[in-house]
């Protein structure tokens, strides 16, 4: 439906910096775009950096590892017993590092097979945006080979793949003030909160536990400005209160006035009218009748 304007009490944004560089911010938080474009020349990056990464899901079966027992009584390597495994530069294998799924999610593939999730790519390899998904899984089974399988391993049964073009936030020289001067940007506005894995960390875990008490933080919000609202509420009663008060008072004053002003006007009728009479009383003739009510006879 195209661009929609929402009215809201708050925004929470977790949208990826190289999604900010363009015009998601630029109605309610400008300078942030400028700041997710800033040019950092001493690392000849622009912004926050998110290098591609792959992530490619193949399958070997269980017979198919090396029978070795792993140290410290964790069990033969076959049996995958962990969560998975990194790969130093060092050792000159490509893939980052692989998660073993079948161990951490038990029933995602037959009992015979063990199921592993690849990572390849990264701030160090960005040639990966340019292979095929043919070539990918070739450079992901040449790595598992290097560390997990026997020589004579089957092909892998490739079961998915995601290329991230723009992936993992890189922490670079500068990041640290670059954050500083974001959050100082987003005090500017109240109620809006930019958040993500740049600001965070990462990893799983910290990206739960930062939303985990954002939320608090939110909700605090939103109980205060709950509380001013009401505040606002109870003030403009009293205003508007007070405005009938005065409303009121003003009648009365205007009534008591008017009536003054009738009582004023009756008390100088009357007083009019004994002038009359006694105007009347001095125009007018000697009475000729005596006190016994007869006009005497002159």
């Amino acid at each position: 439906d195209g661009i929609q304007t929402i009215l809201t009490k708050t925004i929470v944004s977790t949208v990826p910096t190289h999604a900010l560089q363009g015009s998601v911010l630029q109605s309610i938080l400008p300078p942030a775009v400028k700041l997710m474009n800033k040019i950092r020349s001493n690392i000849k990056r622009k912004g926050i950096y998110h290098p591609p990464v792959a992530a490619v899901t193949v399958a070997y079966p269980k017979s198919s590892f090396k029978d070795v027992d792993l140290p410290n009584g964790f069990g033969k390597l076959s049996n995958l017993p962990g969560f998975g495994s990194l790969n130093p530069r060092t050792e000159g294998v490509r893939t980052l590092g692989t998660l073993w799924s079948s161990s951490l999610f038990p029933g995602r593939c037959p009992e015979d097979y063990n199921l592993l999730l690849n990572y390849i790519g990264g701030s160090r390899d960005v040639g990966i945006a340019e292979l095929t998904e043919e070539e990918l899984v070739s450079e992901v089974d040449k790595g598992c080979r290097q560390v997990l399988l026997k020589d004579d391993a089957p092909e892998p049964l490739v079961v998915g793949m995601k290329v991230w073009p723009t992936a993992i936030p890189q922490y670079e020289l500068g990041h640290a003030e670059i954050l500083e001067e974001l959050e100082e940007l987003e005090q500017t506005v109240d109620g809006l909160w930019i958040c993500g894995n740049y600001r965070t960390g990462v990893a799983f875990p910290d990206c739960v536990t930062f939303g985990y008490e954002h939320a608090k933080v939110v909700l605090e919000y939103l109980k205060e400005e709950e509380g001013k609202e009401q505040s606002a509420v109870v003030a403009k009663d009293a205003i508007e209160e007070e405005k009938i008060e005065k409303v009121v008072e003003a009648e009365e004053a205007e009534k008591a006035e008017e009536e003054a002003k009738v009582e004023e006007g009756e008390k100088l009728v009357v007083a009019e009218d004994s002038d009359d009479v006694a105007d009347t009383d001095e125009k007018s003739p000697p009475s000729l009748i005596d006190d016994k009510g007869k006009t005497p006879v002159a």
